[in-house]
């Protein structure tokens, strides 16, 4: 009987490592629970979009680009809050990100940034900032387009 695999070798590895990082990670608060993020990233591949980035309230997952992500978070310091994040292990496109919110003391965890790689190698570096609604707006397809940018 033979077993076959529908994931990419970068995507098992990729959600393999993210796994370990995330079962590791200590349960501190990141100051995303329940916030959203106006985010605009840039890929390897030249392309540019922006997303929103939704945290939920309880902490356990991240919506984008018609996307959901479990998280996790960690704390490496006092000015800056971590965490990491990755799409479903079982599908064949995937994607990991990795980031981080600054304090600010006039303005807490008003900024986002990090990067992000999906199953198909494509990095991302994003940047972003907090948007006044616990919630992202709701996206209209013909403005993501049929083919989510995230796999391009």
């Amino acid at each position: 009987m033979s077993v076959k695999i529908n994931q990419s070798k970068c995507g098992l590895v990729l959600t393999c490592l993210l796994g370990q990082i995330m079962l590791l990670a200590a349960p501190v608060q990141a100051g995303v629970e329940g916030k959203s993020y106006n985010v605009n990233l840039n890929s390897s591949q030249g392309d540019n979009f922006t997303a929103c980035f939704e945290f939920n309230a309880d902490g356990s997952s991240l919506r984008f680009g018609r996307l959901d992500a479990t998280y996790s978070r960690t704390n490496l310091g006092q000015d800056r809050r971590n965490w990491q994040a990755v799409t479903n292990p079982t599908s064949e496109e995937s994607v990991a990100l990795s980031g981080e919110v600054r304090r600010d003391s006039s303005l807490p965890d008003q900024r986002i940034s990090g990067n992000a790689i999906n199953s198909n190698g494509t990095t991302y570096k994003f940047n972003g900032t907090r948007l006044s609604e616990p919630t992202c707006p709701i996206e209209i397809e013909s403005e993501i387009g049929s083919q989510n940018p995230f796999f391009k």
